[in-house]
């Protein structure tokens, strides 16, 4: 078979997932032998952290190559209000900036995308060829199940609640809850986009290299997960993480947050937890199995080793650390989330790679493997194949950035403040809106327990401070002028 001179891409995207559910990396019981064999045949990034703990931020990074700000979405598209005849009603944000594949079109690819967008309701259609089952698919899910026989494929049991309730609609769906779908396994919501991706794959040029996106909507919240992967893990073999208590020195604003009070509601014993880590696991095994049915198709084509195979989350999940459930903070169970490649041409098998690394690097690694000329598109990310094949050494440290930004009129949901987080190793800096600072030595303290910024003035805060606020100016963040106005 003769190989192409530009790969096949194809962009394996879970929603809401831990680095640590890696089996690889044997630090939990959850099985991911997907991730595995693409990690072990390619490169494993062991230090990716989102750009941002929330979905349209995170996605608009690692499809611009920007940081959300500077992308136009600085939180969930659909996360801003207008006011329109005394009623607010939600107005969708789209991302400013064109994402990777305006560009890998325009050096021959074919562009196909199916599943959760994020990034403005029609869009999408604008910046890939073929396009089905994104976000506005879920009323065509609805209508589909119904067409099958399936009452509505958004609806299970709960096991805390009375009766069924509509998950996707229903401000409980932060909640830890626990749930068997109340559908069979192949009418599962998931599953019906894998489908969709399949019909893509067929209507594809095959004279032409493709780059394909399926995007799941799992292991996010609500823990909504076919039997078999309900009853995966055994919730009395989890054991309480060390940080399962919050610690005096976190901000203030966390005390009265909405997911702390969520904690106080649903119950501090750590036993009544451990189902919904356990079944949040099961949710990524199922996402996993998905995943491994399409790369099994590549194979079947016998084009899976000219195909630049990725794997990655948009950002991860608290899962009761630090007494908080769901993401929006900068600590790292929140920011850490898996990356993995695998292409033979490029990348020798079981790669692993320790550089600090961002969401803003993907889009540049892609664009770059692809063939198209980074330099004038002013990135802020770095395309990272020199360090991967080998050419260059890792250096000692590389900054990276998170953000989160709080939506209009959202203040009163969640109660999360707006901060800024640099990683300089080892040091994590957290500044945030209100002026109050964390700071942790992620060797000596990985688990984040002890904020040094809280005891006395550390050596080291005018330097990370001075990084922070230098890249707050140089990517023309808002945030620098909301800081300089609260002193």
């Amino acid at each position: 078979m003769t190989t192409m001179l530009k790969p096949n891409i194809v962009l394996l995207i879970s929603d809401n997932q831990r680095l640590d559910t890696l089996g690889i990396l044997k630090k939990t019981a959850c099985q991911t032998p997907t991730w595995d064999r693409i990690a072990q045949e390619g490169v494993l990034m062991e230090n990716l952290r989102t750009t941002s703990p929330l979905c349209s931020p995170a996605r608009a990074s690692f499809f611009t190559g920007f940081q959300p700000h500077q992308a136009g979405m600085p939180h969930l598209t659909f996360s801003g209000f207008e006011k329109r005849d005394g009623e607010f009603e939600f107005r969708d944000m789209e991302v400013t900036k064109p994402p990777i594949s305006h560009y890998l079109r325009k050096v021959g690819y074919q562009c196909l995308y199916t599943g959760k967008w994020h990034l403005g309701a029609n869009n999408v259609h604008r910046w890939f060829d073929w396009v089905s089952a994104c976000d506005e698919g879920e009323r065509a899910y609805t209508e589909w199940c119904r067409w099958q026989g399936v009452a509505d494929g958004f609806i299970f049991h709960d096991e805390k609640r009375s009766g069924p309730f509509r998950s996707k609609h229903h401000p409980g769906m932060s909640v830890p809850q626990t749930a068997i779908l109340d559908i069979p396994a192949d009418k599962e919501h998931n599953n019906w986009i894998l489908g969709h991706a399949f019909e893509l794959f067929g209507l594809r040029d095959r004279q032409r290299p493709f780059f394909q996106v399926i995007s799941m909507e799992g292991p996010h919240p609500p823990l909504m997960v076919p039997k078999t992967y309900y009853d995966l893990y055994d919730p009395e073999k989890i054991t309480q993480p060390e940080n399962w208590d919050p610690t005096s020195g976190e901000p203030s604003f966390l005390k009265q947050s909405y997911y702390r009070r969520l904690r106080n509601e649903w119950g501090k014993d750590f036993a009544a937890w451990r189902k919904s880590i356990a079944v949040y696991w099961g949710y990524a095994s199922y996402i996993d199995a998905l995943f491994g049915q399409f790369i099994k198709r590549l194979e079947e084509c016998e084009i899976l080793d000219n195909t630049l195979v990725i794997m990655m989350s948009d950002h991860a999940e608290m899962m009761g650390q630090h007494g908080l459930w769901q993401k929006f903070c900068p600590y790292e169970e929140a920011l850490r989330v898996p990356w993995v490649m695998r292409w033979p041409n490029l990348f020798r098998s079981g790669t692993r790679c320790s550089l600090d690394v961002s969401h803003v690097d993907v889009a540049a690694t892609i664009l770059s493997v692809a063939g198209v000329d980074i330099e004038e598109l002013g990135l802020e990310g770095e395309n990272l194949i020199p360090y991967l094949a080998g050419d260059e050494t890792e250096p000692n440290f590389r900054d990276c950035f998170a953000q989160y930004n709080l939506a209009p009129n959202f203040s009163s949901w969640h109660g999360v403040e707006n901060w800024r987080a640099m990683v300089r190793r080892p040091w994590k800096y957290v500044m945030h809106e209100n002026s109050e600072t964390e700071l942790y030595n992620l060797v000596n303290d990985p688990f984040e327990l002890i904020n040094l910024a809280g005891q006395g003035q550390s050596p080291v805060m005018p330097e990370l401070q001075q990084g922070l606020l230098a890249w707050c100016d140089r990517t023309q963040d808002p945030f620098l002028e909301k800081i300089r106005s609260s002193k």
